[in-house]
């Protein structure tokens, strides 16, 4: 079989260089030069969830500064684009016809995390010594498994001719026809493995599969018309089956691409609508809000050092999470049954916490109370985002202005000290308060109100009325850029986020960010708040309809922030 190593004399033979395409030097040296930036963990604009601009309280108390949805991101605007490991694995899957996908991207090197919110920002998929050797040898390991049995040859390709072979492969592939000097090429490379591992159309697809894996074709995703001219048809074919399925263009949306029809907006936006029908558009948007609201953080919680923490529960807080995300995106809802929803996912180690009956199967839809609206106020959240039982208001806090709100970066200071304990007559919220003015904390003044609204919620997200013997206090205000708003408790403030302009602004800078794979800037403002105006009465997937439809979407953009 093919040895580990072929892969740069594969590449030399074809005449590509190590992560950039021949015809694209250019332009894939600037990402290049991006992306190793991004891998040092200093690339520019790498705020986790994005930005807002905050004054600070006027001296009646007041906010002196509204906020709004920061756009300073630092886009790199390649025109090749790699495929993220998730993405490698299920392509890798689908063009191979393999009955399962290989397991194989588990193994290799994981995107830097905390520098951009989504792993699939074009500052992460930068290609290094070890990320070359991760596609060298994962293209080895699946050749190997394609053509290793007749059945695996049969599902791969059903003639026995080279030529047909490359052709019918290569499409496949590289997402687009091969021209007639890469198959002449390719034609040779089929031969070489021939005459190296011995005759045999197998040890000829081997060869042809490993260098077609490696090449950059395969690898990235490319956008190289000019800026402002549209994608080509089987660009835009590429582009969306990546975003909604996480996989490559199936055949047929490649012969749809060939026909020409994707370059017409409503014939797009036909084929994205039943994309969104797909079981897997469920898995990719479960990805997005795992990714924006932390979820694989929940697994952190097995550390959680109170004696009447199970830590059975941990896989049961993933689990609820997921389906309760699930849920929203398939049955059509959008960011208002994310922040208001009075139903949760409850199974046997939830339920106590919620008070309420355990159900009979692992997992089912409750209604978990008046007391609580949407995500932030289930208890995979709440108890998340809490310290040794007592809730991290600061936290809490934290993760729904920057997920929500956009809030801007909130780097922590050099030396963080600790809380310390309750003392006798004093509130978790009284504890929070003295501790951050005494280090100086201004910003704390900003999300800390929001954390407060939670505090009728212990750490492990259970109601509660009284905190060390005294009733909870959980008012609180937050300059939204539509004006300064005040909140009795968490369920108001919800009720107010999902009538504000600013958070659904937010939401759709968080879906479209995660949808081209780049930091946004202000000149996407007016496409954001053209979204936030579906987002505001429709679902998620009209969201991402509206951006399908949108020229955003559809053409190339580069150019100045």
């Amino acid at each position: 079989m093919v040895r580990t190593g072929l892969g740069i004399v594969l590449l030399s033979f074809l005449g590509l260089a190590c992560g950039k395409t021949s015809e694209d030097r250019s332009a894939g040296g600037a990402h290049e030069a991006g992306g190793n930036t991004g891998g040092n963990g200093s690339a520019s604009g790498g705020s986790t969830a994005g930005g807002g601009t905050h004054g600070g309280l006027a001296g009646d108390g007041s906010f002196d500064e509204l906020s709004s949805v920061d756009l300073a991101g630092g886009p790199i605007y390649t025109r090749v684009q790699r495929l993220t490991n998730r993405q490698w694995e299920n392509a890798v899957r689908d063009i191979l016809r393999l009955q399962k996908a290989p397991g194989l991207a588990a193994g290799f090197t994981a995107p830097i995390t905390g520098i951009t919110a989504f792993d699939n920002n074009e500052q992460l998929l930068f290609v290094d010594q070890r990320r070359f050797t991760d596609f060298e040898s994962g293209a080895e390991a699946v050749a190997a498994l394609a053509t290793g049995s007749p059945e695996a040859l049969a599902a791969l390709y059903t003639g026995d001719d080279a030529a047909g072979f490359v052709r019918a492969f290569g499409r496949r592939a590289f997402r687009r026809p091969l021209s007639g000097d890469e198959e002449s090429k390719y034609q040779e490379i089929f031969a070489l493995g021939e005459r190296l591992y011995g005759s045999g159309f197998a040890n000829g697809a081997a060869l042809v599969i490993r260098a077609m894996l490696e090449s950059p074709y395969f690898l990235y995703r490319t956008e190289l018309g000019p800026a402002g001219d549209p994608l080509s048809a089987y660009e835009l074919a590429s582009k969306l089956s990546f975003w909604l399925l996480g996989t490559t263009p199936s055949d047929a949306l490649l012969d749809t691409a060939a026909a020409g029809k994707l370059v017409d907006s409503d014939a797009l936006v036909t084929t994205a609508r039943q994309m969104l029908e797909d079981p897997r558009a469920v898995v990719v948007m479960r990805d997005f809000h795992g990714q924006l609201l932390h979820v694989s953080s929940l697994q952190d919680i097995s550390t959680f050092d109170v004696n009447v923490y199970d830590r059975a529960i941990t896989p049961e807080l993933v689990l609820a999470s997921n389906a309760f995300f699930d849920r929203v995106f398939a049955e059509n809802h959008g960011l208002l049954e994310l922040l208001t929803s009075n139903q949760a996912y409850v199974g046997p180690g939830l339920a106590p916490l919620y008070g309420v009956t355990a159900p009979t199967t692992a997992l089912e839809l409750r209604d978990v109370g008046a007391s609580r609206a949407g995500y932030f106020m289930q208890v995979p959240f709440l108890m998340r985002w809490s310290t040794f039982g007592q809730p991290n208001s600061i936290q809490r806090g934290l993760q729904l202005e920057a997920a929500m709100l956009c809030g801007p970066p909130r780097p922590p200071p050099p030396e963080i000290p600790p809380l310390l304990p309750l003392a006798t007559g004093q509130t978790n919220r009284e504890r929070v308060t003295s501790s951050n003015s005494s280090c100086g904390g201004g910003c704390h003044r900003f999300f800390d109100p929001l954390g407060f609204a939670f505090e009728n919620f212990d750490g492990l997200g259970r109601v509660r009325e009284l905190d060390n013997g005294f009733p909870v206090d959980t008012t609180g205000s937050y300059p939204l850029a539509e004006g300064s708003v005040s909140f009795n408790d968490g369920k108001d403030l919800m009720k107010t986020l999902a009538g504000s302009t600013q958070v659904h602004t937010c939401y759709s800078k968080q879906v479209t960010s995660y949808a081209l794979g780049r930091d946004l800037v202000e000149s996407d403002r007016a496409l954001l708040e053209s979204l936030a105006k579906v987002s505001r009465s429709q679902s998620l997937k009209e969201i991402i309809l509206a951006l399908v439809r949108d020229p955003a979407f559809r053409t190339r953009k580069a150019g100045q922030p």
